[in-house]
């Protein structure tokens, strides 16, 4: 590394931080908190390239040009090769609906901006598990800081050097005084972006512009650096989320760069085994991710103990190829950057094609399914998800004022107040087309209040304020519990019908409402599941069964989750027992038999995904709702 002398403790902290990433992601419980070895890089790369400006700075042969063309060559070779692949590989083996976001995620990673993109698009990193080019996140935070710094300490050190320390300190202090306050206001944002990530790689500037990285002769400067090693193991251990485990790792690795010349650290580290792993990380970070998240479609279950070796031993194979054959010929090498360019442009056209034109199986011989939701969800508009890809999905009564006007979706209310009252979450707006077409046959007017993103149909009374949605903040969850209950209040419903995704919190949650009620003699229906499908979770169901190759007569059946399915009719049978005015709509007989799930009939597809109908499969459920609601008004009366 020009600038400094080698220091073989600094490769072997290198292997403390990759191996730990990658046992948290092959599932190792006991290293709960292994993603943050990301942080002990963040610093490593902070103090490396301070200390190259640094030096050229002093010696008068700083170059813009230069720096970052050093940076293009360490980085962008190795990086295109496993993009190459990762984009081959996902081509030939991933769920055609979902190559098309694989191919734009390519794209944002080369772009330096992945993650920009995942924080927009994916969301919660720990839920985020299913693109190849996820990890690449954290490399777009250090090629966006080796864009800004630079500049911003050329500028420093060109005008006022003396105070080179000083302003770094203070962007330290600004960053992580960001970070505390993100994590509790916008903890995803917090996690992705630069501004609350700086003061990680900023503690490594800071090392090397004031010369704690130097060579200590004290060999007392050893124990603080085996103190650092301490706090990074004690980190990984017993903190499984962002927050005080991060400063312990960042605190750790601080100490070793600035201490860790002596010592126990730096025998641990200096080990050749630690510094050859050390040397590779770079490399095996960038294979890694792709490999567990390809292992799947490719037909390697990574949960069992011997697909976990053949993946750590195949993500080693190709990190040590990949490290003699691509990243040490190119680091080095003048003159290699136009191929670099060329070689960008083709990964690149590849990701755009794949990201630009969708992938879909032929199922025409089938009737295409379709999605009517009566949806009041603030801003709604045409799914983009993989689930939706060819599904006709509408929202009929959809008024951008809806929400605003607190009177829910109305039908048939033009001559009275509604009737009727319905709440729910996604199954709420997955039933909401058959509760429309019966209330409609029996001329009953009535309100939905149904919405997707996880809105539960249950609320506190009196409403209070609780914690943001993914479709609300606080406040407007609160004007959405509040409409829900003066709606009930002012028109004193003959029926309520709810709809929800069964769980044993409902248990809790459903007493406030149920009770609300009961004490107005209110009917309510509550409707019961379908059988849930042990497929792929949140997929287009008729495009998967095409990709499992089970599309293969008018009639197709797969199995259902037996154990989740009981556990939610139990739920609602639970909370039915508990009052007179409750009653359940059976469902999960009409689609199940003997432990099978029909989830196409007759060529018509009645599933959307494992969880959610078509429109046609809800329309089963008229006759039995139509009996019910009657039953319900002939009790009231």
């Amino acid at each position: 590394m020009a600038g400094i002398s080698y220091r073989p403790e600094i490769d072997g902290l290198r292997a403390v931080a990759v191996i730990p990433v990658v046992l948290f992601h092959l599932g190792s419980s006991w290293i709960r908190g292994g993603f943050i070895g990301v942080d002990v890089f963040f610093v490593i790369s902070g103090f490396l390239i301070t200390s190259i400006i640094k030096n050229d700075l002093e010696n008068g042969s700083f170059s813009f040009r230069e720096f970052w063309v050093r940076r293009i060559r360490r980085i962008v070779p190795a990086f295109l090769f496993v993009t190459g692949c990762t984009l081959a590989l996902s081509h030939q083996f991933v769920f055609k609906p979902e190559q098309q976001a694989i191919g734009r995620q390519a794209l944002a990673a080369l772009g330096s901006f992945a993650n920009v993109y995942f924080w927009r698009t994916n969301g919660n990193y720990w839920e985020s598990n299913d693109s190849p080019f996820l990890h690449a996140w954290s490399l777009s935070v250090e090629e966006q800081f080796y864009l800004i710094f630079p500049i911003a300490m050329w500028f420093v050190a060109r005008f006022r050097p003396q105070r080179l320390p000083t302003c770094i300190a203070i962007g330290v202090v600004g960053s992580l005084a960001l970070f505390l306050w993100g994590l509790q206001e916008h903890p995803t944002a917090t996690f992705y972006l630069l501004p609350t990530r700086a003061w990680e790689l900023g503690t490594g500037c800071l090392l090397a512009v004031t010369g704690c990285g130097q060579p200590l002769k004290d060999s007392r400067a050893g124990v603080f650096a085996t103190l650092g090693l301490g706090l990074i193991v004690l980190s990984y251990w017993f903190f499984a989320a962002l927050g005080v485990g991060v400063g312990l790792a960042v605190l750790g690795a601080a100490l070793i760069i600035a201490f860790g010349q002596t010592g126990l650290s730096k025998t641990i580290l200096s080990h050749p085994l630690m510094v050859h792993v050390g040397k590779l990380s770079y490399s095996i970070y960038l294979w890694h991710w792709p490999l567990l998240v390809l292992a799947k479609p490719i037909g390697l279950d990574w949960k069992g103990s011997s697909d976990k070796v053949v993946l750590v031993i195949a993500t080693y194979l190709l990190a040590l190829l990949t490290h003699y054959l691509v990243e040490k010929p190119t680091r080095h090498r003048r003159g290699i950057i136009p191929a670099i360019f060329i070689s960008g442009m083709v990964v690149a056209i590849a990701a755009l094609q794949m990201a630009r034109v969708p992938q879909s199986y032929d199922t025409s011989a089938y009737i295409a399914p379709t999605w009517i939701e009566y949806n009041l969800i603030p801003d709604w508009k045409p799914e983009d998800r993989s689930v939706f890809v060819g599904v006709d999905v509408t929202n009929p009564c959809y008024r951008p004022d809806a929400f605003d006007s607190g009177r829910g979706i109305q039908i048939g209310c033009d001559s009275g107040t509604p009737q009727v009252v319905v709440f729910g979450d996604s199954h709420g707006t997955m039933w909401s087309d058959a509760i429309v077409g019966v209330a409609k046959q029996m001329n009953l007017p009535i309100a939905l209040f149904v919405m997707n993103g996880g809105e539960s149909p249950f609320f506190e009374i009196p409403v209070k304020r609780r914690e943001r949605t993914d479709n609300f903040t606080p406040s407007q969850r609160l004007a959405y519990d509040d409409m829900r209950l003066k709606a009930l209040e002012r028109w004193s419903p003959k029926m309520v019908i709810i709809a929800a995704r069964w769980c044993d919190d409902d248990i809790s949650e459903s007493q406030d409402l149920l009770d609300y009620l009961e004490s107005r003699r209110i009917p309510v229906l509550l409707l019961e599941d379908p059988p849930e499908l042990q497929i792929r979770g949140d997929v287009h169901c008729l495009q998967y069964l095409a990709f499992k190759r089970l599309l293969n007569s008018d009639t197709v059946c797969v199995d259902a989750q037996s154990s989740v399915d009981e556990r939610k009719r139990a739920v609602i049978r639970e909370i039915a027992a508990s009052y007179k005015n409750v009653k359940v709509v059976p469902a999960y007989d009409l689609f199940s038999s003997d432990g099978q799930v029909t989830v196409v009939d007759s060529s018509v597809p009645l599933y959307i995904d494992d969880d959610h109908l078509t429109a046609q499969g809800a329309s089963r459920i008229g006759d039995r709702l139509r009996e019910a609601m009657t039953k319900a008004l002939l009790a009231e009366d």
